[in-house]
């Protein structure tokens, strides 16, 4: 289907708001508990825009992104909250929506005719390459100043110094991929902790898929993470640590653990 028929299906699924969401779990490694679960969208199973990245990728060539983001992002809470997940639901933003909410001032709102309170709802900042401040950092201000979590990526999403401080920081999946095989991943990771600990953030691990990974990384005093190995998205996800994972964690607690020589302090996380 060439782009201008995609442009067009994609308009018949924002009229018709068929789109369905999937929950991937994140967990508190050291409480065993589910800490909260990201959503993301899909559209209709025999669409050509099944996936968030294709679907995202049309509204983009369309200019329907924020029409897109702003449907999802009201979706996505009614379907958290009917499917009674516990813990705090994490969804990923542009960073135009974000400044399009903290603008219209609709999330209060939106999250109170859900059933959902501000302080279970946790933005995660999605990065683009042509991403400009544009208001982002007094969107960022306004948005935590209603309750709401925020969530970055390693580094801090704009160069102003007066962006606030987030609640989570995520390291990425091409940072936690093979760490166990990996000293200076090892080495980068245990600095990122022992910075957001002087902070008072959280560091989420995500794509953990192999069990030598999360051994590594709950060695380095990572408590929260997300990954195929602890849950794969889905509109029934795992409520609780599966009996294998926890089988990990109980043998990483007994194995005796070699000390990781941080590196050098790395630049500010915010």
């Amino acid at each position: 289907m060439y782009l201008s028929g995609l442009i067009v299906h994609l308009r018949e699924l924002l009229t018709s708001e068929a789109l369905s969401f999937v929950f991937q779990p994140i967990f508190d490694l050291r409480r065993r508990t589910v800490l909260g679960y990201e959503t993301l969208m899909r559209g209709p199973d025999a669409s050509p825009l099944h996936t968030p990245e294709q679907l995202l990728r049309v509204a983009r060539e369309a200019e329907l992104g924020l029409e897109l983001e702003r449907l999802a992002t009201r979706l996505a809470v009614a379907a958290f909250v009917q499917a009674e997940l516990p813990g705090r639901l994490f969804i990923n933003l542009s960073s135009a929506m974000v400044v399009d909410h903290a603008e219209s001032g609709d999330l209060p709102k939106l999250l109170a005719d859900a059933g959902l309170a501000p302080d279970r709802l946790v933005i995660e900042l999605r990065p683009q390459a042509d991403d400009e401040d544009s208001g982002l950092t007094s969107a960022l201000h306004a948005i935590a100043g209603q309750g709401i979590g925020l969530a970055f990526d390693r580094l801090a999403p704009v160069a102003d110094k007066a962006a606030p401080q987030p609640d989570f920081i995520k390291l990425s999946p091409a940072q936690v991929r093979q760490i166990h095989a990996n000293l200076p991943r090892q080495q980068e990771v245990a600095a990122c902790l022992e910075q957001a600990e002087a902070l008072g953030i959280q560091l989420v691990a995500e794509g953990v898929e192999d069990a030598r990974e999360l051994a590594a990384l709950n060695a380095l005093g990572c408590a929260f993470a997300q990954g195929f190995l602890l849950g794969r998205p889905s509109s029934e996800p795992f409520r609780q640590l599966s009996r294998g994972v926890s089988g990990i964690l109980d043998a990483q607690r007994s194995a005796r653990v070699l000390p990781v020589t941080p590196r050098p302090p790395l630049p500010p996380l915010h």
